[in-house]
């Protein structure tokens, strides 16, 4: 897989200024709604259509599980890909958005071995932040900075629908002084904030998160953000503190693959809300 890291560098040139200019007419932008309610626009489609064209290339043959899937998508082959291309598309569609990004994450005997997350402008001043993993994990270039550990979550995601009442543990978290982020934007962004320390490029460092759970939570949501956690030693569990890896035949070949629950981040935070659900479980 020596030319993964290849393929990082030719999507950055490909998707930077093809996100860039849907961005610049954002009112002429065609959006639909697909029939969980979540937004399509001609940007998914197009992004998606790119990134399965430059990975054919790169390394033909290969399988896909993506998102957006109007078209017939190859399924099977080898290796395997899963593809979101643009995770966080309300925030794409809204000129004040910014937490919106491209994923691709590679799975070998479904572990995730390599990730690539785009996102064109969550840097400050609304630059981009390109973060690569291909054996080393990298952010626009830079060896990725691991995130300071703590013992009980200062900061975390654990975002929700719109109409979905709060749960019991937010009463816990808002105890012990954890920050708490609740309304979605990007789940993988969010994923990537709890374990690779971005400060330097967003320079908000209140936006980092000790914890990120996320119920439900589809396979291109997630993949990339469990990868990056295990490879910058962070921690990645189901609700029940069991590693979801690897991801089978089965549960890939489902229509929309689900995780029940996703935890990761610091691996004590991890371990200490797993302890938690379990309390709510057993009561």
């Amino acid at each position: 897989m020596s030319d993964v890291g290849s393929l990082w560098e030719a999507l950055d040139e490909q998707l930077l200024p093809l996100l860039r200019r849907y961005r610049r007419n954002l009112a002429s932008l065609q959006v639909d709604r697909k029939a969980d309610n979540t937004l399509l626009s001609e940007a998914d489609l197009a992004t998606q259509t790119i990134i399965i064209e430059t990975i054919s290339r790169y390394f033909p043959g290969s399988r896909f599980v993506a998102e957006e899937d109007e078209a017939e998508l190859p399924s099977s082959g080898e290796p395997t890909w899963i593809v979101d291309p643009i995770d966080g598309t309300s925030q794409f569609v809204s000129a004040d958005g910014r937490e919106f990004c491209s994923v691709v994450c590679l799975l070998d005997a479904g572990v995730p071995v390599a990730a690539y997350v785009l996102a064109p402008e969550l840097g400050a001043d609304r630059t981009p932040i390109s973060i690569h993993w291909s054996g080393e994990v990298t952010a626009n270039g830079q060896p990725a900075k691991q995130l300071a550990q703590s013992g009980r979550p200062r900061r975390a995601s654990v975002t929700r629908s719109k109409d979905s009442a709060a749960r019991k543990f937010e009463t816990d978290l808002a105890e012990i002084g954890c920050v708490m982020k609740i309304r979605t934007t990007s789940q993988t962004l969010d994923m990537v904030r709890a374990c690779i320390d971005l400060s330097a490029w967003t320079q908000a460092a209140e936006h980092q998160y000790d914890l990120f759970y996320r119920p439900d939570q589809k396979v291109w949501d997630g993949a990339a953000g469990i990868g990056l956690a295990i490879a910058m030693g962070r921690a990645a569990t189901d609700g029940r503190g069991i590693s979801p890896l690897p991801l089978g035949e089965q549960f890939l070949s489902q229509r929309e693959p689900t995780f029940a629950e996703t935890i990761a981040g610091d691996p004590d935070c991890v371990r200490w809300f797993v302890e938690l659900l379990a309390e709510y479980r057993s009561g």
